[in-house]
């Protein structure tokens, strides 16, 4: 009986320890992520390259997917509608949107609302959004409440990191020392790559132009930039004719040298409002479609998404 007791706890002891896995809905998350689960795992992205949170619709596999999950992370029902009710239940959500010290921006306010924390100190709260914005049948619609697109300041990519790394501290005990870790390794290389970036951002500030979505405001704030106008609040919308209109005037009034497309997106509209003004045509990969998994993505993301603002020169 002894030794049929010491062979159990033996087995026990060999069997392997099941990784905690994190899954987030969008690629950006899942850089975050892979930088805090370094070493420990490698989180799953559950949107697959090319589609948009703004539409997309869950299938049973991917609803089978988040239910395996140990944590999952997402911006909010802002911008993932579909996962409200499968994450109703689920036991270990991280909803970024409601963490506590996110610098949160609100359209309606034109401003950013703090919650326990202050912006870093290159964010300047002014509207980035100044001009255009109208979508077709709602010449007018701006958008309302939270901006979403959370993960792109990098003032709030630490306080989201910072919310993964405490939540795997609590599910997954015997790796915390490694969450914490990374998380410093992280807050590390984004402030080397902010400092870097910064510099690179004065230049194309200098330079007007108009993004494809109302999506880059918390970049735009943090670097102290602001963009002409949108397209479209969502992509979801189609362009007004009174949009596009004023567009072309701005373009062909030299007041903007620059419109940035998206990869996910036809820019076909938007080329034909810039055809025979001079203005380029340029893209702006905001979910970073190119960017490899890893725990250096998240900066790598930045620094592409730097290199092609400063493509508008």
């Amino acid at each position: 009986m002894r030794i049929l007791a010491l062979l159990t706890a033996l087995f026990v002891v060999s069997l392997p320890v099941r990784a905690t896995t994190v899954l987030t809905t969008i690629k950006p998350l899942g850089f975050i992520a892979a930088a805090i689960t370094d070493g420990v795992s490698e989180p799953q992205v559950l949107l697959p390259t090319g589609a948009s949170p703004h539409d997309f619709s869950l299938r049973p596999s991917d609803v089978r997917t988040i239910n395996k999950a140990d944590l999952v992370v997402w911006v909010g029902p802002e911008l993932e509608g579909f996962m409200a009710k499968p994450l109703a239940s689920h036991p270990h959500v991280v909803t970024l949107t409601q963490v506590p010290g996110m610098p949160l921006f609100n359209y309606a306010t034109q401003g950013a609302h703090h919650d326990g924390e202050h912006e870093h100190e290159h964010e300047h709260e002014h509207a980035a959004h100044e001009h255009g914005g109208y979508d077709e049948g709602h010449e007018g619609h701006h958008h309302e409440g939270v901006d979403p697109h959370l993960w792109l300041g990098p003032t709030q990519a630490k306080v989201i990191a910072k919310a993964i790394a405490t939540e795997l501290g609590k599910l997954d005990p015997a790796n915390q020392a490694r969450y914490t870790a990374n998380l410093a390794t992280f807050d590390a290389k984004v402030d080397a790559k902010d400092k870097v970036i910064a510099q690179q951002m004065k230049a194309v500030n200098q330079k007007g132009y108009f993004v494809f979505h109302e999506a880059y405001g918390y970049w735009e704030r943090h670097y102290g930039m602001s963009s002409k106008g949108h397209f479209t609040v969502s992509p979801e919308r189609r362009p007004g004719a009174r949009t596009l209109v004023e567009i072309r005037k701005a373009l062909e009034e030299k007041q903007a040298s620059c419109i940035y497309a998206e990869p996910q997106f036809s820019p076909a509209v938007i080329e034909s409002v810039a055809r025979n003004t001079g203005a380029k045509v340029l893209l702006l990969d905001e979910v970073g479609e190119t960017v490899a998994l890893g725990p250096d993505a998240y900066p790598s993301f930045m620094q592409q998404l730097a290199d092609a603002f400063g493509q508008c020169r």
